[in-house]
């Protein structure tokens, strides 16, 4: 999955070289965006590994109300 937001996060830093002057571009050295990409990958992955977690605690507690319903009886 990592390679998944390396790709995105590539693009969001070309996207922003493309909104600087070529003055303001001369003046970012090459690890500095390199730097920025690291920066949006990891963001990607923590934002990817909370919205999991959020779901699998949704499917969890939905399970236990479904085993809950299973136990009751009319």
């Amino acid at each position: 999955m990592s390679l998944h937001y390396q790709k995105h996060a590539k693009e969001v830093v070309d996207r922003f070289q493309k909104m600087l002057s070529s003055d303001q571009v001369d003046v970012i050295t090459e690890a500095h965006f390199q730097e920025l990409e690291t920066l949006i990958t990891a963001a990607l992955g923590v934002v990817h590994s909370e919205v999991s977690h959020n779901a699998a605690k949704s499917l969890e507690q939905v399970a236990k109300e479904l085993r809950q319903g299973a136990n009751e009886t009319d």
